[in-house]
């Protein structure tokens, strides 16, 4: 039962990591804190839904579809509202692009309402229900499939960072945008790159997060909620521990849920995110 519990901890500690990528490359970019980025990850579920419902398109296959859909409408989204926040001071834009994204999350959560009402939906697909079975722990094939999937994600990310002219552009703004300019890198057009590429992110785990749980229009809360204390956990701005982080929330919720029940499964998750602050307020995984 204990190796169960550490196994789905796991699985859900993967899809954590992959909802707060996004959100941590753009605020350790460009210093945005997006909260709307639950509502987009909602979106991402949503194109994978009707491409698997309309169009009959295996969800993971969908899912390069789904990171390009996203992928624009994150241009769009730093074009229209996000470009203009560049000109104020580091601080301003932070609280600046929490309150217009705020502002999004009614617009967006409305919007797909009334697209696809307010009914649950989920992606099912023929394979859904059917589990593996290794020394007794039981292990859904689509959970094998989406840490797949996220793999694949992590390693593209990765050599996007470290192998493109674009994904250099990103670390060394990331580092010290000042310095950056100087030395002749876009500062906006590496704003605009990296704020599609959160999106495609989220589209990433829109489409997981459809496959293994379901979704409704006003479900993005709960994971912005989850990839927030993700965040905390790895350190703000920390990508390379989000992951680590994700697996260390997931597996300790899932062990909180065997030994005191599943009511206190937010609490434990608050907790958590209150002692880094208190104790650790940089992360488990920053310097």
């Amino acid at each position: 039962m204990v190796a169960q519990v550490i196994v789905y901890g796991i699985i859900i500690g993967v899809i954590y990591g992959l909802v707060a990528t996004g959100l941590s490359l753009l605020f350790g970019v460009m210093r945005y804190m997006n909260i709307a980025h639950g509502s987009f990850l909602i979106i991402g579920g949503y194109i994978s839904y009707w491409l698997f419902t309309l169009w009959h398109m295996d969800p993971f296959v969908s899912i390069p579809v789904v990171m390009l859909a996203m992928f624009l409408l994150g241009l769009i989204v730093y074009r229209v509202l996000l470009s203009p926040l560049g000109k104020f001071p580091e601080g301003q834009r932070l609280g600046n692009s929490m309150l217009i994204t705020f502002g999004l999350i009614l617009v967006l959560d409305n919007v797909m309402c009334l697209l696809w009402t307010s009914d649950v939906r989920a992606v099912t697909t023929s394979y859904s229900k059917v589990v593996l079975e290794l020394l007794g722990v039981r292990l859904p094939l689509i959970s094998l499939a989406v840490i797949g999937i996220t793999l694949i994600v992590i390693i593209a990310l990765h050599l996007f960072l470290n192998r493109t002219y674009f994904g250099k552009s990103i670390r060394a703004t990331a580092q010290n945008w000042e310095a950056a300019s100087l030395l002749g890198i876009n500062i906006d057009r590496t704003y605009l790159v990296a704020c599609g590429v959160s999106m495609a992110l989220a589209g990433a785990a829109g489409a997981a997060v459809a496959l293994m749980y379901s979704i409704t229009p006003y479900s993005g809360l709960q994971w912005l909620l989850r990839a927030l204390v993700v965040l905390v956990l790895a350190g703000l701005g920390s990508i390379r521990g989000v992951f680590l982080a994700g697996v260390l929330l997931g597996v300790t919720e899932q062990v909180s849920v065997f030994f005191i029940g599943g009511e206190y499964r937010a609490v434990v998750g608050l907790g958590i995110f209150v002692l880094i602050l208190l104790l650790k307020p940089q992360g488990l995984f920053r310097q």
